[in-house]
């Protein structure tokens, strides 16, 4: 008799769903050649090995209102899932991020006895930490990415591993600045990256501001040069609309974002996945979020957390300014990124800063080390 293949389903929800996921799925393929991988995720985890029975890019929404808007859409993915776990049966569902929708599949797989293993915990630090608990009793199991999460996990009674940020080895850049800003034919500085997020709904609420904030900026530096990386789940015909009446000194770039936060003198950053590469790579930031008014009022209420930006949060303490809600302003904006730019002791603070918050995220490999111990727990099963 052959022996059973064993099979593993992956969900990530959003673009940096995609790359986390993708990075532990290449090694599980490396270590594990014979599992069977399938999801739903993006171009990096199906490149890594993974089969694609949906695409993460028709889950990134955002917002209250937009669920609501695409909630028929999220439910026929949510059966769809359904159906192909009832089918399938894998001896593993592993969820990424993506917390509203990733509680629900949990629930399902639990349900059908399936090992749940939630890679990238949801932020229950930032939203009403009392929600630990119920995620604890829908999962079998936790890997989070930050060390101070392993007490809140554990504390709730949860099984928690921790292995190291993912990102430390992988956020870096290719070529060298000088390299990077030559190939865009920029010779003058300052260079400031503008990073209005991944998902097609951040572009529409961040970017205008963040090129207003640009013409702001250039009233002070007459020589600023722009860059503009983009994730690849954006179209050009998106941003053209943004950019087709702008006069801005501003080069777009693909796949090129670790080159181009390295080559920055500054970076200003949507909140999220985003801000923490940009500190793994030492460039001094500014922290800028805004999202629907419905959501932007509801998350005074829901949000604990002190801070939003990640560097924040893992210093435990404000290193980098944040804009968001009623602050994200570009007046307000411009005004921080010039007196950053301008104080050469303040950069050096925050580089400092931004060091001291790389060393505590442990050392390169984090997608390996995860790999194996999925491959491990893998065997187990019969």
């Amino acid at each position: 008799m052959t022996e059973k293949v064993k099979k593993i389903f992956f969900l990530a929800g959003e673009q940096s769903g995609d790359l986390h996921g993708a990075l532990v799925i290449k090694q599980l393929k490396r270590i594990f050649p014979e599992v069977a991988v399938s999801g739903v995720g993006g171009s990096m985890m199906k490149e890594a090995g993974m089969e694609c029975i949906y695409s993460c890019d028709d889950l990134a929404v955002i917002g209250f209102i937009e669920v609501i808007k695409n909630i028929r859409r999220l439910m026929n993915i949510e059966k769809g899932i359904a159906e192909w776990l009832k089918k399938e049966r894998p001896e593993m569902v592993v969820l990424i991020d993506y917390p509203g929708f990733n509680k629900r599949i949990a629930k399902i797989a639990k349900k059908l006895g399936i090992h749940v293993l939630y890679y990238i915990c949801p932020q229950v630090w930032a939203w009403h930490s009392s929600r630990v608990k119920e995620y604890t009793e829908i999962i079998s199991e936790s890997i989070v990415v930050f060390p101070f999460e392993v007490d809140i996990w554990r504390k709730a009674g949860g099984k928690v591993n921790y292995f190291g940020h993912p990102l430390i080895g992988v956020a870096k850049p290719e070529k060298t600045k000088s390299e990077f800003l030559s190939g865009l034919e920029i010779t003058k500085t300052p260079v400031i990256s503008l990073m209005p997020g991944s998902r097609k709904q951040e572009i529409g609420y961040i970017l205008p501001e963040l090129l207003k904030t640009a013409k702001l900026i250039l009233n002070e530096f007459a020589d600023a040069q722009f860059i503009l990386p983009l994730a690849s789940a954006i179209d050009d015909s998106l941003i053209n609309a943004y950019l087709i009446d702008s006069s801005l000194p501003i080069k777009v770039v693909r796949g090129q974002t670790y080159d181009a936060v390295a080559a920055s003198d500054l970076c200003i950053v949507a909140s999220g996945t985003a801000t923490l590469e940009t500190a793994i790579i030492g460039t001094p930031m500014i922290v800028v979020y805004r999202v629907n008014w419905l959501t932007s009022f509801l998350s005074r209420y829901l949000i604990e957390a002190e801070h939003i930006g990640l560097p924040n949060v893992i210093a435990g303490k404000r290193i980098i300014p944040e804009f968001i809600r009623d602050k994200f302003e570009a007046q307000l904006i411009a005004k921080e990124a010039v007196d950053i730019l301008k104080d050469k002791n303040r950069q050096k603070s925050m580089h400092e800063s931004l060091n001291a918050v790389r060393e505590k995220l442990g050392n390169p490999g984090a997608g390996e080390r995860v790999a194996q111990y999925i491959a491990a727990k893998m065997r187990e099963f019969k």
